[in-house]
């Protein structure tokens, strides 16, 4: 029996059709099994140096390529096979860093008898057959002068992430595979990251259209930049060639190959962040309410606004109970009040964003992050299986506009419970304020002054407000008069002055307590900035970023049409694919992150005999 490559569990796989209704299951034969049928050839020759493969009658392979007399019990020296991982690929800019010997990857080519690994310096796999791995040197391709498109391209972002794997086996019985990423080092894709996937590469979207279409990246008003942020990102290929040239001849061709090639990627983040002039307008509106607020705290004392509703208060409550006495006059000693705006501060200051992460807001730096796979979710509802992985072939992740509604409504509703939240944890601020305030009151037996009370409070204005603050208050005698006349006085300011500079003091602070619409109006400026990028880039396909990208995909979109030049029998996958403009150009972009490829693999008869595709 032949021995299947093994899967990993859990990873995410290109969509494979299923065996048509009635199909005949597949059924693999080496020779010498019984009941056979009768072959007409049954042997490997050599005429004139020509190999030639036998014939077989059997109706169901009569279509099959021809193998030779390989078994695929034990195809040890039968196949020639190929198997490549790449971490970094595409064009960048005139770029073609597939050529740019710092972006090299890894290959492996098995001729039958010698497996011959590319760069011939890459490091044997130890205890794994015909298999190397070469990680790609970050340090010296960020060293070089065209410096991956004056810095459009940053990779790792994450000093976690260290090296980037790759690796590649090709066996002479026909298998290969290559694997790219976040692998392990015999090949596998990284199931198991411990603390959290690492961030791998940015790029920079407006930089690299201000460079290659000025008009396109002229549209993005109010947006000084964008930038992809992808996390780890793994590819793989595996090809089994003896069955593969053992699959039945079929009218589909693509449910034969299907199992002899698998195509796997892991794909653990995608964010968009857009940095805007926007975010800076609002934060700058809050704060400046806020020392507004400060100011006129600050001027209390000053404000004769206040100071004469408080002294007018305090006449009024005091002027029914002087009986033979009047006052001489009401002022105002002291009167000051101190806020603590921290907690309001810090929600200018601190990231926030939706429950199910689709947008994160960090507002000291103007940036809005999107997160793709959060966002997929959120627009297509989390039981249709969308994410960033487990995705068909070749799948643009943004060009849908039930993308940007769902983002829309998230941001909206994002922009506005913050604001609720500025606007609650002021009031609670407000209600906080610690209040200060002294009064002199003057009293006379006709125009003779004969006492003076003083009375202070101090209590938060929230209290002083409900009336329940207790004032002190004492009396200096000025003239022949009995303390025990001003006692009803004395109980009055003592009960009442309280609430008389709450209610002054809280008058004046009144306007604070909600945010006024000049400022609320300015969530609808960051709502346009990034709808207009999604609009302008991705709904546009001005940029495309696709997962799981596939050259001759068994099932899914079209390839990629940079990859229509792939030879045939080669098979081809990247955990993701970023366009710019799409046009095949020397100034475009397009970029695979976690590539691995395999093929072709075929029998050494077939190679011989020139008939092995992509050879």
């Amino acid at each position: 029996m032949r021995t299947r490559f093994g899967m990993l569990g859990g990873l995410s796989r290109g969509i494979r059709p299923a065996r048509a209704a009635g199909a005949r299951p597949r059924r693999r034969r080496s020779l010498g099994i019984a009941g056979a049928a009768a072959l007409v050839a049954s042997a490997l020759v050599a005429q004139g140096g020509i190999t030639t493969n036998a014939s077989w009658t059997d109706g169901e392979w009569a279509h099959a390529p021809a193998v030779g007399t390989a078994n695929c019990a034990d195809p040890t020296g039968g196949f020639i096979a190929r198997g490549e991982g790449r971490a970094l690929s595409g064009s960048l800019l005139g770029i073609d860093l597939d050529t740019l010997a710092e972006a090299r990857g890894v290959s492996v080519e098995n001729d039958g008898s010698l497996a011959s690994p590319t760069p011939i310096d890459a490091n044997p796999v130890p205890g794994v057959d015909s298999a190397w791995a070469d990680p790609l040197d970050v340090t010296a391709l960020s060293a070089v002068d065209v410096n991956l498109g004056r810095g459009l391209l940053k990779l790792p972002l994450d000093s976690r992430t260290g090296v980037l794997g790759q690796y590649a086996q090709a066996k002479d019985t026909g298998q290969a595979a290559g694997a790219s990423g976040y692998v392990t080092e015999t090949g596998g894709i990284g199931l198991d990251p411990g603390t959290g996937y690492p961030d791998l590469a940015s790029l920079s979207l407006s930089d690299l259209l201000a460079s290659v279409n000025p008009a396109v990246a002229g549209t993005l008003q109010d947006v000084t930049d964008v930038s992809l942020r992808t996390g780890a990102v793994a590819g793989r290929a595996q090809i089994d060639g003896c069955a593969q040239a053992w699959a039945p001849g079929t009218a589909d061709p693509a449910a034969a190959l299907a199992g002899s090639v698998a195509r796997e990627y892991l794909a653990a983040s995608v964010r968009t962040d857009v940095t805007s002039p926007t975010v800076g307008a609002l934060v700058s509106q809050v704060n400046s309410r806020l020392g507004t607020l400060q100011g006129t705290l600050d001027g209390l004392l000053s404000n004769t606004g206040v100071t004469s509703s408080i002294a007018n208060a305090v006449s009024a409550l005091l002027s029914g109970l002087l009986g033979t006495l009047n006052l001489g006059g009401v002022s105002v000693t002291q009167l000051s009040a101190s806020i603590d705006l921290a907690p309001v501060r810090s929600l200018l200051s601190q990231p926030f964003g939706d429950d199910h992460g689709v947008v994160t807001i960090d507002p000291a730096h103007g940036v809005i992050s999107v997160d793709t796979a959060a966002l997929l979710a959120q627009a297509y509802g989390t039981t249709d299986g969308h994410s960033l992985n487990g995705l068909a072939p070749n799948t643009d992740l943004l060009s849908d506009p039930a993308i940007l509604t769902a983002l829309t409504g998230t941001l909206g509703s994002v922009l506005s419970s913050w604001l609720d939240r500025i606007e609650s944890t002021l009031r609670a601020q407000l209600d906080a304020i610690t209040v200060n305030a002294g009064v002199k009151v003057t009293v006379r037996l006709l125009v003779v002054p004969v006492a003076e009370i003083s009375a202070s409070v101090r209590g938060s204005l929230g209290d002083l407000l409900t009336g329940t603050v207790q004032a002190q208050a004492s009396a200096k005698i000025l003239g022949s008069i009995e303390l025990g006349i001003l006692n009803g006085l004395l109980g009055a300011l003592t009960g009442g002055l309280g609430k008389a500079v709450g209610d002054a003091v809280g008058a004046v602070l009144t306007l604070f307590r909600t945010l006024p619409s000049t400022i609320t109006a300015l969530t609808a400026p960051i709502l346009t900035a990034v709808s207009n990028v999604y609009t302008k880039l991705f709904l546009s396909n001005v940029v495309s970023l696709l997962v799981n990208a596939q050259n001759d995909p068994f099932s899914g979109s079209a390839e990629p049409p940079d990859w229509a030049s792939i030879p045939g029998g080669r098979y081809d996958v990247a955990a993701l694919r970023v366009g710019v403009l799409g046009a095949l150009s020397q100034n475009d972009v397009r970029l695979y992150l976690g590539r691995a490829s395999v093929g072709p693999a075929c029998s050494v008869a077939a190679a011989a005999l020139g008939s092995c595709a992509g050879g």
